[in-house]
């Protein structure tokens, strides 16, 4: 996705644990226009990767591969001026009331959600940047 011809594609850390998850992510958001700057299979890698290749759009799993409320702080501090997704499981309404209160993410999405619906919701988040 680009906002003016000439800009850069919106450049995604992807933070997702499941193997096929994470490569049907990958897919649609290139389909989309975006750029997949790099992907992290644990709160480690993902702390680094958005500390190495500062993304415009963090899309981090709240269960990466287990829930850490501090690791997801310190992947917030780290992302810096990225806008920060987290996808959940469970559905939008119980992902909000256990992250909700931590104000470290700027959207909530559900894997449950179909993959255009999902991708659409990033777009629009990115836009609002």
């Amino acid at each position: 996705m680009t906002s003016e011809p000439g800009s850069h594609p919106t450049r995604v850390l992807i933070c997702e644990d499941a193997p096929g998850y994470r490569l049907l992510l990958e897919v649609s958001l290139v389909e989309a226009g975006m750029e997949v700057a790099a992907v992290a299979e644990s709160w480690e890698e993902a702390t680094a990767a958005a500390r190495e290749h500062r993304p415009d759009l963090v899309l981090v799993d709240l269960w990466l591969p287990y829930r850490d409320d501090a690791a997801l702080a310190a992947l917030r501090e780290a992302a810096g001026n990225a806008r920060v997704a987290a996808l959940s499981g469970l559905s939008q309404e119980e992902s909000t009331q256990a992250i909700g209160e931590l104000g470290v993410v700027d959207l909530i999405l559900s894997k449950r959600q179909p993959m255009g619906t999902l991708v659409a919701a990033l777009q629009t988040l990115v836009e609002q940047g």
